[in-house]
């Protein structure tokens, strides 16, 4: 019979066990649970750098937003102290005491006074070069206390039987302005402005006898020869 060869060293006889993979090392992972995310590389660090500026910008943005709502809901500032004055002249046209054309509508200075109790000052003058004058400019106006400027407005106007009065500039004073187009019992043209803000409120007319251009302009400047600053 055959003779069997002599193990080798280590050589161990019996059932053949089979070979396991090496296992991973390191900390195990429950069931269940994420694995959590490895070092950040360079260009997700980046990625997140450059979100900064975003985050930056809203933040300034929100925060300009806000500072415009705060300025928006300030308070209207109030007007400063003024007094009227009567000036020699108005747009190159002297005082003239000639009288007004018959049948003229006015909202005369009694009433105005009225309407501003206690009245400070006043002015009440007609400009031009006479009967002849190609232009006569007509102002009455008070400084005191005028509780309801929009109302003010509505009477100063209603004499004058404009159809439709628009909102003009009001000038460096504040409060609120309107001119409109009409006729004359002779068949002129008239242009009324009138103006009025919590101190001082009045009525400019120009007369003429053939059509006007655009006279807010001329108001303005009136305006601003009328009224100065007190104290």
């Amino acid at each position: 019979m055959p003779k069997r060869r002599p193990a080798g060293p280590g050589h161990r006889s019996g059932p053949t066990v089979a070979h396991r993979p090496p296992q991973p090392t390191g900390p195990r992972l429950r069931p269940g649970l994420p694995r959590t995310a490895g070092p950040v590389g360079p260009r997700r660090l980046l990625g997140r750098i450059g979100l900064l500026p975003a985050v930056v910008a809203t933040v300034l943005a929100t925060g300009c937003a806000a500072a415009d709502v705060e300025r928006a809901s300030a308070p209207t500032p109030t007007p400063v102290a003024r007094t009227l004055r009567t000036p020699d002249t108005l747009l190159g046209l002297p005082r003239s005491g000639t009288p007004l054309p018959a049948g003229l509508p006015r909202f005369r200075l009694n009433e105005l006074t009225r309407e501003a109790t206690p009245a400070t000052s006043t002015v009440e003058a007609v400009y031009g070069r006479g009967r002849r004058s190609p232009e006569t400019i007509v102002v009455s106006a008070v400084s005191g206390t005028v509780p309801d400027p929009q109302a003010m407005l509505d009477r100063l106007l209603k004499p004058y039987r404009i159809p439709k009065p628009r909102s003009v500039e009001f000038g460096r004073y504040g409060g609120e302005a309107r001119c409109g187009r009409g006729r004359t019992a002779d068949e002129g043209h008239l242009t009324a402005c009138a103006w009025a803000d919590p101190e001082v409120a009045g009525v400019v007319v120009f007369l003429t006898a053939t059509k006007q251009p655009d006279r807010k302009e001329d108001f303005l400047t009136i305006r601003d020869e009328l009224e100065q600053t007190t104290g």
